[in-house]
């Protein structure tokens, strides 16, 4: 059936120009690297979140200053009426190194711990971006795969039912049948309308994600290579996953920017100690002699300062504020802890099952196969019975459904297979581009499906 439905390209060389090459998995990946914008939206926080440490380590550098000011004064004496009206200008210069603030360090610790959570993120949004690729484009060749199949059985079915009415026309069957096969080809065509929608669903998403059209995708070779995980013990995957989970080692360093955070706020009510250096120049417009009364012996026209020396800064009481501060910072990291053991536990449960429903999907794409073989004998069986008259219509239908159920089956296991294939190898923190290449040399470049020919296919079979 899958045979009939797919367009050899190879048996028509020559005939087709290059603009029908088959699209693969690698060809979407290559245009979605530049079109989705969940995955600009990942590569623009995780920049944005390497400025943590550069913030952190800023407060334990040298902080340099610059002041100026001018001001246009109007110096009155109440008794005698005289005034002066000056201006003055002021530039200071103030360096200051800290020596001792334990609260910085710990805010270059956490600021060190956040960028190594930007950069687990990072990581699983890389993960995270080749699964949607990966799924997106499965998807559309499942949708394909489910569409031609059903207007194939709407096709078989729409046969029987000529058939029947020619048998009913000439008294052979009861009209009882002929009723029976209009039910059920009302019942497919329902059924086309649903696989048409979805298969139409799941190409807009393809679009979105590429920012391109598709008209020609390559399919997914005959025989796959079902292999079981390797290595093939759960326990080493569950393992592995636990020590290289992106979304667990985020989480783990996200305790110890809280851990950091409990130690910046105690560290808080502790003494600072700073290096300060400073110069002052100061300048003014008064003219007024030092003698006069004016001046009262404090205006300097013109004055220079260098200062240099120790400053120690201790908090005593903020109204228990830092206290507070401290105990809730405290409470919040004990939290992260539980949840990260929490979350430890649930990838490893998580990375079980995903080996687990990789392996039962590679089983279930050889007995799914040998269904169809047995559906394909059923029906020839249940055919021959009706033509001597030893079946009904009812079990010939009956047939029909199981066998076009039976290769829509085979077809979901092997996109199930695949996709659960690369969900496992991003629960153990290994999926990357290697594996997104591996996949794409399970699409055949010869054979192609035409999309768009699955459309009108079906607007035909629906308008006859």
């Amino acid at each position: 059936m899958r045979k009939i439905l797919v367009l050899t390209a190879g048996l028509l060389a020559g005939t087709f120009s290059s603009s029908l090459y088959a699209n693969t998995l690698a060809d979407a990946l290559e245009a979605a690297w530049e079109a989705d914008p969940e995955w600009s939206a990942a590569l623009r926080t995780w920049e944005a979140g390497q400025e943590n440490k550069k913030q952190g380590r800023a407060a334990l550098l040298p902080n340099i200053s610059a002041r100026y000011s001018w001001m246009d004064n109007d110096y009155k004496i109440r008794r005698s009426g005289d005034s002066v009206d000056y201006e003055t200008e002021t530039v200071a210069v103030t360096l200051a190194q800290p020596l001792f603030r334990p609260e910085a360090w710990y805010a270059y610790k956490q600021g060190s711990a956040a960028t190594s959570v930007t950069e687990a993120e990072f990581a699983e949004a890389r993960q995270q971006f080749f699964q949607r690729v990966a799924s997106t484009y499965f998807e559309v060749l499942r949708a394909w795969e489910n569409l031609a199949s059903a207007q194939a059985e709407e096709r078989a079915i729409g046969e029987q039912l000529e058939q029947t009415d020619e048998r009913y026309e000439v008294g052979l069957v009861a009209q009882t049948e002929v009723h029976e096969a209009e039910a059920a080809y009302d019942l497919v065509k329902v059924n086309v309308i649903m696989m048409q929608a979805e298969f139409d669903i799941a190409r807009d998403k393809l679009e979105a994600l590429t920012g391109r059209s598709w008209q020609q995708m390559a399919t997914l070779l005959e025989d796959l290579p079902l292999n079981t995980p390797e290595p093939a013990e759960p326990n080493k995957w569950m393992e592995l996953a636990q020590a290289q989970n992106p979304s667990l080692i985020a989480a783990q360093q996200q305790t110890e920017v809280l851990r950091y955070n409990a130690r910046q706020q105690t560290s808080a009510m502790l003494p600072t100690v700073d290096l300060v250096a400073q110069h002052q120049r100061y300048r003014d417009n008064a003219n007024v002699p030092t003698n006069n009364p004016l001046s009262g012996g404090n205006l300097q026209p013109k004055s220079r300062t260098n200062a240099y020396g120790i400053e120690v800064n201790m908090p005593l009481f903020q109204g228990g504020g830092l206290n507070s501060k401290r105990k809730q910072t405290a409470l919040q990291h004990e939290a992260s802890v539980e949840s990260y053991q929490q979350a430890w536990r649930d990838v490893g449960q998580q990375t079980l099952a995903s080996f687990r429903l990789v392996t039962a999907n590679a089983s279930h794409i050889k007995a799914r196969k040998q269904a169809i073989r047995s559906a394909e004998s059923a029906l020839e069986a249940t055919q021959a019975g009706y033509d001597v008259g030893t079946r009904n219509i009812v079990e010939v239908l009956n047939a029909q459904r199981t066998l076009f159920a039976a290769q829509r089956d085979y077809a979901n296991a092997r996109y199930d297979y695949i996709l659960s294939s690369l969900s496992l190898k991003a629960l153990a923190g290994v999926l990357n581009e290697e594996d997104i290449i591996q996949v794409n040399s399970w699409l055949s470049t010869i054979d192609q499906v035409e999309l768009d020919e699955v459309a009108e296919d079906e607007g035909q079979t629906r308008d006859s």
